[in-house]
Parts: C-alpha cells; sequence; structure tokens
C-alpha cells in the first residue's frame, strides 16, 4: 500500500470529469444540483481588487492539494482558494493517518505532500478546467474566483530556487498554460475561445511555523509586499488570544479537554509584537498601493492524547467547532484594536449555521476545512450559500463594514461563548463505528440497525412514520420488537448513539418515534395455524414474553410460568414510575396474550417441576431475570440506613418505601445507580442531597449516556474517581461513606480503565443512607449454575431442547438485549422445528441514490428534550412527553437511509480517492476444477457468489494519501482505504505500488490487471465472454451467469483451480470503467 499522491495528467482528468457530468451530471459523485450557479443568485464581493461571486471558500490545505479537489470546490461556490501551503523542502514524511475528524478537528500534518513543482501542476490543471467548465456549465464570462497562494515556513526557504521557480511562475504560467491548452483541446476543442490568463495569482497568505521570530514574520512579509509585490496576508496562531483566556474558553467554558501546553503560548507569537508587525505591515503595503491583512487563524497545537495518531507524534492541531469561540474571540480583541479597519479572512470552525453571523461580522472571505471533512464533503457549501443568500440576499448585496460590522463582532464574540454547538456535552466521543466487518463488496447497512439488540428495521418505520402511515410503521417495529410501548419509553436506544446524523448535526430520537407509533396505531396480527409444538418459557419478563410472542405468532403453543402476579419482569417492578407507565407494559403484554399465550402467575419452578417440563414440552427457554442485587463487600454494609437497590426500587414503586433521608450516597455507576439516584431524589426533598460515588470517570460509567445526564439535570452529585472503602456508622446508623481519591492507570482485564487508589487520599462523605448499586445476580434454583451456559448465536443449552436467554444467559443487561435474545431463540426453535418462520410483507422503499446523495449534504437539526422543572424532578410523574405528530413526521423525515446507500466515504475524503459505482446485483454458482497428475479434469460446483447491492466502492490509488479520515466515519470496523479495491489510474502508479488494479482498454477488449507481490492476474473482457490468466491458470466464462467455458493449468503443480478472485474481479471491472467513462 502506498501512502503517497500519484497526480494523473489533465487530459486523462478532464476526460474523467466530463465524461461523468455528460453521462451522469455529477462530477467525482457530487450531484449537479449541488453546482453553485451564479446566474441564479451572487453573492458577490472584492478582494485584492477581484471581483469573486462568493465570499466563502476552502482553506490552505487537505482540499486544495489536488486539480480536482479545487475543481469541486469550485463547483460548489468556493470562490476564494486558498491553495494547500508549499515550502522548499518538499520530500517530507508525513506521519499517517494524519486527520482525526471525529468531533472537534485535529490533525498531524501541516505541508504539502507533492514536490513544489507538482504542486504548480495541480493548481495549473485546476486553473486550467475551472476555466472549461465555466465555460461549459455557461456560468458567466468568468469564474469570478481568487487563487490564494500559501507559502512557509522561513524568509531563507522562500528564497530557496524551487519557491522562486513556484512564484513566477504562478505570477506568469504563459508557457505551461499554452501547452496545456493544447494538450486539452483534443478532449475540449472550445478551449480555444476561453480566455485564461496566465496569471494565476497576485497574492500570498503566509504561514509560519510555530515558534517563528516576530521579526522574521515580518521580514518575510515585507519581502513578499516589497520584492514580490504581492498582496499579502499573515496567518496568525490562536494562541495570540493568550493562555489565560485561551484555556477559560477552551477547557473551561467550552469543555474540551485539549492540552494546549505551555510551550505553544512560548514560542508563538506574542500579541504586542502582533500589533507592532501589522501596523508597520499596513503602512507598506499603502504605500505600495497593495493590500495586507491577516488570516484567522491557524490550527491549535496541542499534545497528542488521542491515541489517532502515530505514538511518535508530540503534537496534533486542533481545528473545528472548538477552534470557532477561540479565534472569534481574537478577532474582536484585534479588530477593537484597529477600530474595524483590519482587513481579516477567517477560517476557523465555521459551517451553514454560522457562515453568515461571521460574515456579518466584517471579514473579507471566509474559508473552511475541517467542516468539509465530515460526511456530505464538498456538497455541503451548497447550504453554506443558501444560507448567506437567505441572510444577505442576491446581487446587490452590502456586506456589513465599519462600526456596524464591529458592533456585530463584538456581540458575536460573546454568543460563540454561550452557544452550545460549541461546548463539549458528550461524555463519549460521538462514533457510528460498530463491530462489524467492512467486505470487499456490499457494505451498505445502517449503523442503527447493527448496535440495536433486536436489529430493529430503523430506516423502515422511520420512512412509514414521516408519511405518516402509523399502522405500517407499527407492524415493522412488530417484526424484531413485542414490546414497542414500554422501549418507546426506556429503551438504552443504543441506535442513537450510532444515528449517522451524530456527523451532521443531533442523532434522531428515534425511541420517540416508536413511542408515537406505539401510541397512536394498532394492528390485527393473524398467527399462523396451530403447528402441534408446545413451549414452556420460564419468566414473563421481556425476554420470555419476546420469545412468546414469536413462537404463538408461528404456530406454536406458549405456556409462561411467572413467579410474581404481574408478567413484566424487572421491567415492570424496578424501573421507576417517572420513566415508564404501567400503562405502556399493560398494552404490550396485551398484545402478545391476544396471540393465545398463556401466564400462569405466581408460579415459581423448582427442579422437580423443571424436570417435568422437559419431558412434557418440545422446548423450554429459561428467562428468568436478574432479580438480586450483586452482593457489596464493604465495612459496616450491614449498617442501619443501608438499602438494597432492587428492593428500594421495587419498595419505592409499589408505596412501601416512602422515605430514606436527607443525604443519600449511590454507590455505582450502570442504571441501576441512576434509578436509584433520581428515585432518592424524589424522597429527599428541596432540602436534601443526593451523591453518586463512582471510581472511574462519567466517561467510563456504564450507564446510558442520557439517564446519565437526566441525573445530572436533576442536581444530583456525581463524584468521580472515588472509591468506597467503609460506612461510617453511629449507634448502627449510617453516619458517612469513606471513600479514597482513585487514578486511571492503564487497564483491567475487561479493556477498561484501571482505577487505583491514591495513597492518603481518604475523605468522608457525610450521608444517613447508601445504596451500593454494583451489579445483579441471577435468582434461579431449578438448575444447576454451571449448566445454564448457551452458545450465544443459538441459544442453546447442553440440556437438549433447552434454551436461554436474557439476563439468565448474559447477567443483568438492559430490557432489549432481552427482547432480542427472545426473538433470536424463538427463531432458533423454529428453525430446529423444520419450520419456516411467518414474516409480514413490508413494502420495499426505494429512494434513488442521487436523492440520498444530495440529501446527505444538508444539515438539518432536530429537537431535543426539554429537562424537566424542578418541581417535576421531585414527583414521580412521567417526566417525558410524547412528541405531537407534526414533531414526528419532521424528525422521522431526517432519517438519512443508510440502509439504502452509505458512500460516506466518497465524501469526507477531500482527494473524493473513494469512488462508488452502480453494479447489477449478481448471483453465480461458482464451479471449481480438479486436475489430476496426469492432467485430467473434473469440474465440481464450488461455493455460491453473491454481489447483493447496486452501490459499491473503490479505492483510487493515485489521490489517496492514507490521511484515516474516511476510517473514522465508516459505520464498520474497518477502512475504505486499506479493505476496497485499490485501483490505479495510471502505469506509473501501479508499477511503484505493491498491489491493486489498473484497467486497460483496448480496440478489442478492456483488460482488468491486478498485482500482488509480485503476480499478476488479468481478466480480460470481451463482447461474449472472460478470459482470466494467472501464472498458473488460463480460464473462459460467458459474461452471462459467469459460467465456466475453459480451464487450463499452466504449471504441473496445479491440482485445485478455484476462481473467487476472477468473478470479483468481474465486478471491480465494472467500477473501474465506469470512473473511466468506457
Amino acid at each position: 500500500m502506498s501512502n503517497k499522491f500519484s497526480p494523473i495528467p489533465a487530459k486523462q482528468l478532464l476526460e474523467i470529469i466530463l465524461k461523468e457530468l455528460d453521462a451522469n451530471g455529477t462530477v467525482f459523485g457530487y450531484p449537479s444540483e449541488l453546482f453553485f450557479n451564479p446566474n441564479q443568485g451572487k453573492l458577490p464581493t472584492t478582494i485584492f481588487g477581484q471581483p469573486i461571486a462568493t465570499p466563502i471558500g476552502v482553506a490552505a490545505g487537505p482540499h486544495t492539494q489536488l486539480a480536482h479537489n479545487i475543481v469541486v470546490a469550485w463547483l460548489m461556490g468556493a470562490r476564494y482558494l486558498e491553495l494547500k501551503t508549499i515550502q522548499t523542502l518538499d520530500e517530507l514524511e508525513i506521519a499517517k493517518p494524519c486527520i482525526d475528524m471525529q468531533d472537534e478537528g485535529y490533525n498531524c500534518e501541516w505541508s504539502q505532500e507533492l514536490k513544489v513543482e507538482e504542486s504548480f501542476n495541480e493548481y495549473l490543471k485546476a486553473w486550467v478546467i475551472i476555466h472549461i467548465l465555466n465555460h461549459k456549465l455557461q456560468l458567466g464570462t468568468k469564474p469570478n474566483m481568487v487563487f490564494n497562494m500559501s507559502v512557509g515556513y522561513n524568509l531563507e526557504g522562500i528564497k530557496k530556487p524551487n519557491v522562486q521557480w513556484f512564484l513566477d511562475k504562478m505570477n506568469n504560467a504563459t508557457d505551461e498554460l499554452t501547452r496545456m491548452v493544447a494538450e486539452l483541446k483534443a478532449v475540449y476543442p472550445s478551449i480555444a475561445n476561453i480566455d485564461i490568463p496566465a496569471k494565476l495569482s497576485d497574492n500570498i497568505t503566509l504561514s509560519t511555523m510555530h515558534g517563528c521570530p516576530a521579526n522574521e514574520i515580518e521580514d518575510i512579509a515585507r519581502y513578499l509586499l516589497t520584492e514580490r509585490k504581492l498582496h499579502t496576508l499573515v496567518k496568525l496562531n490562536p494562541t495570540l488570544l493568550g493562555s489565560s483566556e485561551l484555556r477559560e474558553i477552551l477547557n473551561g467554558k467550552l469543555g474540551f479537554k485539549t492540552n494546549v501546553p505551555d510551550i505553544a503560548f512560548e514560542h508563538d507569537l506574542k500579541y504586542p509584537d502582533a500589533i507592532k508587525l501589522i501596523n508597520a505591515l499596513n503602512s507598506d503595503a499603502k504605500r505600495l498601493n497593495l493590500t495586507f491583512g491577516v488570516k484567522l487563524t491557524n490550527t491549535l497545537e496541542s499534545v497528542n492524547n488521542k491515541h489517532v495518531f502515530p505514538s511518535d507524534v508530540d503534537m496534533m492541531y486542533m481545528s473545528g467547532r472548538a477552534l470557532h469561540p477561540i479565534s472569534i474571540n481574537l478577532a474582536k480583541k484585534l479588530q477593537n484594536e484597529f477600530k474595524g479597519e483590519l482587513l481579516m479572512s477567517f477560517s476557523a470552525g465555521v459551517d451553514a449555521f454560522n457562515v453568515a453571523k461571521v460574515m456579518g461580522c466584517g471579514f473579507k472571505t471566509v474559508t473552511v476545512s475541517s467542516d468539509l471533512l465530515k460526511p456530505g464533503g464538498y456538497g455541503r457549501l451548497k447550504q453554506y450559500i443558501d444560507n448567506l443568500k437567505d441572510t444577505f440576499g442576491n446581487e446587490s448585496i452590502s456586506w456589513p463594514t465599519g462600526n456596524q460590522a464591529l458592533e456585530n463582532l463584538n456581540a458575536y464574540a460573546q454568543q460563540v461563548l454561550d452557544d452550545e454547538r460549541y461546548r463539549n456535552t458528550h461524555f463519549r466521543e460521538p462514533s457510528i463505528k460498530t463491530n462489524r466487518k467492512l467486505n470487499y463488496f456490499d457494505c451498505i447497512a445502517a449503523p442503527c440497525v447493527d448496535t440495536c439488540a433486536t436489529n430493529q428495521e430503523i430506516p423502515s418505520y422511520l420512512h412509514f412514520a414521516s408519511e405518516g402511515n402509523y399502522p405500517k410503521a407499527l407492524e415493522v417495529i412488530l417484526r424484531t420488537n413485542p414490546f414497542p410501548n414500554t422501549t418507546g419509553m426506556v429503551c438504552d436506544h443504543l441506535c442513537q448513539n450510532k444515528c449517522t446524523r451524530i456527523n451532521y448535526d443531533n442523532p434522531l430520537q428515534i425511541r420517540d418515534v416508536k413511542r408515537y407509533v406505539a401510541e397512536n396505531a394498532d394492528i390485527k396480527l393473524n398467527p399462523a395455524e396451530p403447528n402441534g409444538k408446545r413451549v414452556a418459557i420460564i419468566g414473563a419478563g421481556p425476554s420470555g414474553l419476546s420469545c412468546a410472542f414469536y413462537l404463538a405468532i408461528n404456530g406454536f403453543k406458549v405456556d409462561v410460568y411467572e413467579s410474581k402476579s404481574k408478567a413484566g419482569g424487572m421491567v415492570r417492578y424496578a424501573i421507576p414510575g417517572f420513566r415508564l407507565t404501567d400503562e405502556a407494559i399493560d398494552k404490550d403484554i396485551s398484545r402478545i396474550e391476544q396471540l393465545g399465550v398463556s401466564i400462569a402467575f405466581n408460579h415459581k419452578v423448582n427442579r422437580e417441576e423443571f424436570s417435568k417440563l422437559k419431558n412434557e414440552y418440545d422446548y423450554v427457554y429459561i428467562s428468568a431475570g436478574a432479580q438480586k442485587s450483586a452482593p457489596f463487600q464493604i465495612e459496616g454494609v450491614e449498617s442501619e440506613g443501608v438499602f438494597d437497590p432492587l428492593t428500594f426500587l421495587i419498595g419505592v414503586k409499589s408505596g412501601e418505601i416512602k422515605a430514606i433521608g436527607k443525604h443519600v450516597v449511590i454507590i455505582g455507576g450502570g442504571n441501576t445507580a441512576m434509578d436509584a439516584a433520581r428515585t432518592a431524589h424524589r424522597l429527599v426533598g428541596s432540602d436534601g442531597k443526593v451523591t453518586i460515588v463512582y471510581r472511574r470517570t462519567i466517561n467510563e460509567m456504564p450507564a446510558d449516556e442520557g439517564e446519565i445526564k437526566a441525573v445530572m439535570a436533576e442536581g444530583v452529585v456525581i463524584i468521580e474517581l472515588a472509591g468506597p472503602e467503609m460506612i461510617i456508622a453511629e449507634n448502627g446508623k449510617v453516619k458517612a461513606l469513606q471513600c479514597s481519591k482513585m487514578k486511571l492507570e492503564g487497564f483491567d482485564p475487561k479493556g477498561r480503565p484501571k482505577p487505583v487508589k491514591v495513597d492518603g487520599s481518604e475523605f468522608q462523605i457525610e450521608c444517613d443512607a447508601v445504596i451500593p448499586a454494583v451489579g445483579q445476580a441471577l435468582d434461579i434454583d431449578f438448575v444447576p449454575t454451571d449448566l445454564l451456559k448457551a452458545d450465544t448465536r443459538t441459544y442453546k443449552t447442553f440440556m437438549g431442547n433447552i434454551y436461554i436467554g436474557g439476563d439468565a444467559l448474559r447477567g443483568a443487561a438492559t430490557a432489549i438485549k432481552a427482547i432480542g435474545d427472545g426473538r433470536k431463540a424463538a427463531e432458533q426453535m423454529i428453525a430446529n422445528s423444520g419450520l419456516t418462520k411467518i414474516e409480514s410483507s413490508i413494502p420495499y422503499k426505494k429512494h434513488s441514490h442521487r436523492e440520498l446523495m444530495i440529501k446527505r449534504t444538508e444539515r438539518k437539526y432536530g429537537y431535543t428534550h426539554k429537562e424537566p422543572s424542578a418541581e417535576l424532578s421531585r414527583t414521580f410523574n412521567l417526566v417525558s412527553e410524547t412528541p405531537d405528530r407534526q414533531t414526528i413526521t419532521n424528525e422521522s423525515s431526517r432519517c438519512l437511509h443508510c440502509d439504502e446507500v452509505c458512500s460516506i466515504c466518497t465524501t469526507v475524503c477531500p482527494n473524493m480517492a473513494n469512488f462508488d459505482y452502480a453494479v447489477k446485483p449478481v448471483r453465480y454458482q461458482l464451479e471449481k476444477v480438479l486436475v489430476g497428475s496426469d492432467g485430467t479434469q473434473e469440474v465440481q460446483p464450488d461455493h455460491l457468489f453473491e454481489v447483493k447491492q447496486t452501490v459499491q466502492i473503490l479505492n483510487i490509488a493515485n489521490f489517496c494519501n492514507e490521511c484515516g479520515n474516511c476510517s473514522t466515519f465508516c459505520p464498520t470496523e474497518g477502512a475504505p482505504y486499506q479493505d476496497k479495491p485499490k485501483f490505479h489510474l495510471t502505469t506509473k502508479s501501479f508499477k511503484e505500488s505493491e498491489d491493486g488494479y489498473m484497467l486497460s482498454v483496448l480496440k478489442d477488449r478492456n483488460v482488468l490487471i491486478f498485482k500482488q507481490k509480485g503476480g499478476i492476474k488479468t481478466l480480460s473482457e470481451n463482447r461474449d465472454e472472460y478470459i482470466y490468466k494467472t501464472d498458473h491458470v488460463y480460464a473462459r466464462f460467458s459474461k452471462n451467469g459467469f459460467k465456466l467455458v475453459e480451464a487450463k493449468a499452466l504449471t504441473p503443480c496445479v491440482r485445485q483451480i478455484q476462481f473467487q478472485h476472477a468473478v470479483e474481479m468481474s465486478v471491480i471491472l465494472q467500477g473501474a470503467k465506469r470512473l473511466m467513462g468506457v
């Protein structure tokens, strides 16, 4: 694998662009609907005396390194194009991966990855192709754009021959332009009629290294102004704000843990020096009739502590939303210093929702990078432009300047400090990555579905809910979950933590949609005819009743044995009433009972009866819950005032416990601890206090993040890194809890950070009640514990036709996991009975690929839950309300339908190195050839090869530098740049690589060539057949059905010939042809 760019010729690039544009109305996958058309409304401004059609652009960085990046950015409306910084040292080794944009952005790449001459060639290609596209698309007489050069990093380097050559060529590229126009004339003859200036740029932004002295910065800028006669901006670092104010904003008000070291402030430009520098250079520029200004800001140097970048990289550089308030406040400080008259260009955490505010602050231009490295990519720029038009109108725009702009900036600088969008409110870093393997083909799957314990068909029921078809939505839900009312209120909704919209705006409120559907729809269920099979289920909790539901639907006779007086298990008895109503539970259970499921209440199964059930029923499903609290061994645990957490929750819900004390301490960090804390909060009164003690940090708490936030919102105090050691009693009653401070060192056997006691750090928490909620245990005595084991794929124990699931199998877990186990165990019983599972037929929803790709460029925030009032949080009334119909319609309409289209990797790659292509699904029965020692052949059936999905992915080796960004956002455990077929566009790239594919287009055939470890394989396609060749094998296949026509062993050692790779190449060939317009 190679992490180096290998640029392609201008002619080849233009051919790829024009063929795709003509065939599909797209360029590198971006639909023409996203292109900016100045004929439909301009956002004009001027800079350096040049008119530009919009004031927005892409920042010097990954989006302006290769020609096609710049072209696509321009198509989307970027008209101020800050070219990637070049420097004399142009053969650097850049650490990889080098980009991490999961939330706030970080990178460890800071210079161009091409040689200086290659960078110039990329900029020239982009310059020419943009002029061609402007002509072809009839967007005006000129592209109305500015190429803004960026150079670094010291004066000595800038005066080196290669940088001087670059500056000369950017000023006058007549010879190179003439040659390129001649080369491209064969592809686009009308280029002869286009006026393409030979001067690519007369302006520059100076980027200097961290630690560059003030006098060096001034000398470089003065050189650029006075000797090169370039309009000049100086890029300033955010550290200019000062360590105290910067850290107060970043770590204090915003809550980010980013560690900005002292050295970052010590070696960067200081504020007084910056003011002197700006004043001096401003004077020089005015004298020379040139423009001078500043660019805010560079990225923020910080300690590499994220375990994304290589361990030998000491520093990483922060960007994105966390940088925005810092840089805006630096702009405020500077602009007030210069009374609103300093020319400033801005780039720090700009996005579609703040771009209008930023432009209202008087910035001349605004550029972006981090936001375009997230899903939607360059296509996000359309929303920037739409929002600017909505704010400022079209055509005759008067951008705010002077005092008005300064007033706006002063106000906005305060707003950003208070805006939730810039605060770190996550306990765990948001990510949609799952444990699903990333395969060569067929990688589309919704991460919400992958994560759901019941694998709910979430996009489907959201689709029907968005259309107001609630019965159909309920039908979809019931296919995998018979407890929609219950889980609509208390599901841990891990699906929402994996919603793709996390990387756009905020996750869909999936649980609320389910709740609304369950409350507003009902359907008639039609179970199969009785099949004569009988099943006994032990435990009428979520797992047992889920199993009963799916068995009954499929014609089984089901008898449930429940030890308590009501069904519902721990969900009914232990989950507080302010989270879940009895009515919701009853509605779900009633639906199950209507299928003919019988429940024997107050019926505790013993060993003798269990033995009888085994003999009388075809199957037995053990689903008894974890109804005992795990023992907590600590001195003083027997004191009065120590409550068993489950006894406490059950007692409060039943009305038996009405008081607990005034200061309650909860020990633990799971959902039971959160329920106990919120319940105690309702009992201690307004003058009481509830404290949670946890020996790790909030980030490691196993509880649902929503429940942790709810606890904190209600005023419960969480003491992190505190290890309980002793309950101190007085006269036998709880008086205090003694703890020691903990620190996290290394990891425990389960991979969690390991808490270690800090010696001499003991402290006491005064309290009159302690609830140790540290886990739950099973209460099953009718079968030996060692027999309560099963394969988690089959749920079948070693006791014959005895199945097990829920808490009985996995220990205390969530209701949705128990429900999932019940359904999956039922499916195993159905299959083992030789029956076919009955499923309702759901109309297939189908959106076009284009429609969904356009939708994936727009950010659209959904609603968020209101925190309950202080008064409500002291009662046992339900704290959440079911949203109204319109809210549900709007929310479910935000679904991106990741089960139909993914292609995230294609948009998060700034180089568009991941390419999606359409194929027809195939299903081939492959054959293999056994070769005898005498050369005789025997053809036998081999395995089935299937490609089920219509969209597949190629990785374009020439454009991929293995930055790692596609891995960050891929909803699998994999990385597209590593796991997808790697395709080379040029012979040079192919020869220099250790592996990959290349397409050779000949007159009579297309030949896909594959190289790996020195070996070569080819698949040739002519009109009627495929011909497959390796060093050892020759074979022919029909194009219809990939039927083997002929096979030959080319070396005597071959004894078996299989064709898995040949058939894979036939699919990859389709993508290669699509990419190259063949």
